[in-house]
């Protein structure tokens, strides 16, 4: 179509351009521009709303008095087969009638129109940026054919798939890096200043949108916007990889778009962030492959930002449009809750037209993509500043898990049912067995559940033990432990260090310090289910036994007085009743040995051992035992040292004795008793010196115990 404006082209246009948003810079004038995304009506004379409004409303035409740059309901408003793809597109392909009443309005000078022009905007996005240029060409007369094609097509691929080839070479990336780089500081008028002037310098140079780099272009290495992209790009990056501690991960099986019961399992992402992200960190996110278990990036991705609530843009949830899959069951999860919570009072006064509801509606639905479900977005607030959504964060991941967990799809036998033959059934709905030994204070309780995967025709099945899956399967154990049934929630997956899986023989196994799940997956081999079972009841027995065995070696310390540091006098009935204790652990850990059973068993064994805190148990009751023994025994060997010494100390005494009443009867002898009575007096010193030596040794044995 011929343009009725002359113009010195698209290159003198840039150059034009260019100088002007440098002019501004240094003169410190910011653009006019009004960060508004749940704008509605039309636009004022003077306003232009770029990526906001629309053409039609319920099929009839929106009064804009000044400019709607935007794609949506554009095709049915021209005349058009479809809508583009993008702003910059709709921008590019407006008719000359259109642009001229524009031009009237804003000028055809870019100094002009930007002094006249209020920006209404929901981002700064590169398609709302190059959206603005080409509007700014359009009206300087530069014709739709010397756009530059080769931009529309990066910005094509980056909103149909939203990566780019290269985070630090492509201009879709740098360019949004840099943009939200402003946002939470300067504000959004500095955001778009830089944004404009770093992709009309780009244009200027003439350089390749997907070859952003100074060995391409070295003029760019003289643009201060340039170097601030790469450092908040790297910003980016570095804040992706420290979310990923915070942020929930799963593997998900989600259908594929229009493939009638084709399912794909991807690695989900799901975060809270700052409410002023940049297409980088999704980048980030889709192309991960050292952080996915995958390997494939992550596909699915949902992100929650506080701050904008109803804007649209708090509660998110997209695919990477590359991976083939559609979010339909997730809408309608998420449309029939928000129904339930507004109970009958949800508005729907004037629908907001989309897809999903072609007719009828409510005035703020779960945004569906136009029908792709590929990006859902939460209800924008509606009149008064009235929130449109009255869910959660947490509703909505619970509506992701419900719809896409793996094990949603999986039919199994349920080998605890009793009596006739087993039918299919949902995994959640086994029943939990529960094995129980001893009584009181030494009762033990566990949980088994045991099933088969139905491979039986009409329920062909895959299933794939991902970390999420195993979880999922932990989770339905502690659930029976803590009395829950039925559907297991988000919020109750196991942790990944609270339980073990182990692949064996016929099937797999989880365990935990709560029980057992048995899952019999149609190996070269059955699962030896009954011995098993048996096995499981047996590490039951064995820990009520250890719970019964601690209590007496308990009671063996108390009637030792061994805590207190004081000792019984019943040593010896004490040390009986050790050796015993030692007999009956002895046998009753051989009597439980499965050293001789099949490699699937000892495993399983090993692993309930473990988290049930029998590993090694045996050896700490012995150790406990062999230390008081050989208290009690130094104890008796103390005891019996102090009796030596008291005896010997008494005895020194009575030898003394003995001598000197010998010598008394040697001098009564050689002096016929003429001599003084010596026997007397000899046996009050032996009297005085029994009693001195008697509290010695007392003495000394007491200190010694």
């Amino acid at each position: 179509m011929a343009e009725s404006h002359t113009s010195p082209g698209f290159a003198g246009f840039v150059d034009r351009l260019s100088d002007v948003l440098e002019a501004r810079s240094v003169d410190a004038r910011d653009l006019n521009v009004v960060f508004d995304p749940a704008r509605r009506g039309g636009a004022a004379a003077h306003e232009v709303y770029v990526g906001i409004g629309a053409w039609l409303d319920r099929g009839e035409p929106v009064g804009h008095e000044g400019a709607c740059l935007n794609n949506k309901s554009a095709g049915a408003r021209f005349g058009w087969k479809r809508d583009p793809v993008t702003v910059a597109s709709f921008v590019r392909d407006a008719p000359e009638a259109q642009i001229a009443a524009w031009r009237a309005l804003f000028s055809d000078d870019p100094e002009t129109a930007l002094d006249r022009a209020t920006l209404v905007v929901e981002d700064a996005s590169p398609d709302s940026v190059l959206s603005v240029i080409f509007w700014l060409a359009r009206l300087h007369g530069v014709p739709a054919a010397e756009l530059p094609q080769r931009w529309i097509t990066a910005l094509t691929s980056w909103e149909r798939d939203g990566v780019a080839p290269s985070v630090t070479q492509s201009w879709t990336a740098l360019m949004s890096a840099l943009a939200h780089s402003h946002f939470g500081g300067e504000g959004i008028a500095a955001a778009w200043g830089d944004a404009l002037r770093f992709t009309a310098s780009l244009l200027r140079y003439g350089v390749d949108p997907d070859a952003v780099s100074p060995e391409a272009s070295p003029q760019i290495l003289a643009e201060a916007a340039y170097g601030r992209a790469i450092a908040f790009a790297m910003n980016e990056r570095q804040d992706y990889l420290q979310s990923l501690a915070r942020a929930v991960r799963l593997e998900l099986l989600v259908p594929m778009a229009d493939s009638h019961g084709r399912l794909l399992l991807v690695d989900a992402y799901f975060a809270v962030e700052s409410n002023a992200p940049s297409g980088v960190k999704k980048i980030y996110i889709r192309t991960d492959t050292e952080n996915t278990s995958l390997g494939n990036g992550f596909s699915l991705m949902g992100l929650y930002r506080p701050g904008l609530v109803g804007t649209g843009n708090d509660m998110t949830v997209s695919v990477d449009p590359r991976s083939g899959i559609a979010l339909k069951d997730l809408w309608t999860a998420l449309e029939a809750m928000e129904i339930e919570r507004w109970g009958g009072e949800r508005p729907d006064g004037a629908p907001r037209r989309i897809t999903s509801y072609p007719t009828g509606g409510y005035d703020q639905p779960w945004w569906d993509d136009h029908g792709r479900y590929t990006l859902l977005g939460a209800p924008k607030q509606i009149g008064n500043g009235v929130p449109g959504s009255r869910l959660t964060w947490s509703d909505v991941l619970e509506a992701v898990w419900r719809c896409y967990n793996q094990l949603r799809v999986l039919a199994v036998f349920d080998l605890g049912e009793e009596g006739g033959k087993p039918r299919p059934k949902p995994i959640e709905a086994c029943a939990a067995r529960r094995v129980a030994s001893g009584s009181g204070e030494a009762e033990a309780v566990k949980y088994l559940i045991a099933a088969k995967w139905d491979r039986s025709e009409g329920h062909s099945q895959t299933l794939q033990f991902t970390g999420t899956v195993k979880r999922h399967l932990a989770a339905l154990i502690e659930g029976a432990a803590a009395g829950r049934t039925g559907h297991v929630r988000l919020a109750d997956l196991a942790e990944p260090e609270d339980f073990d899986y182990l692949e064996i023989a016929g099937g797999t196994a989880v365990v935990n310090r709560d029980g057992a799940f048995l899952l019999d997956d149609w190996r070269d081999k059955d699962l030896a289910i009954q011995a098993l079972s048996a096995d499981f009841a047996q590490a039951v027995a064995l820990l009520s036994s250890c719970k019964t065995f601690d209590a007496e070696v308990d009671d063996l310390y108390a009637g030792s007085n061994a805590k207190e540091g004081l000792f019984s006098s019943n040593t010896g009935e004490i040390l009986r009743r050790i050796t015993l204790l030692r007999g009956r652990i002895a046998a009753t850990f051989q009597r439980a040995d499965l050293a001789e059973a099949a490699p699937e068993r000892r495993a399983i064994r090993a692993a309930l051992e473990h988290r049930w805190g029998l590993e090694g148990k045996e050896a700490a009751l012995t150790s406990r035992l062999k230390d008081l023994q050989e208290i009690l025994e130094t104890k008796a060997t103390l005891d019996t040292q102090g009796m030596a010494t008291l005896i010997g100390f008494v005895s020194i005494p009575s030898f003394i004795g003995t001598v000197l009443q010998l010598y008394g009867s040697v001098v009564a002898d050689q002096t016929d008793g003429a001599g003084p009575n010596y026997a007397i007096w000899i046996g009050a010193l032996l009297i005085v010196l029994s009693l001195v030596f008697l509290v010695v040794a007392f003495l000394i044995t007491r200190r010694r115990n």
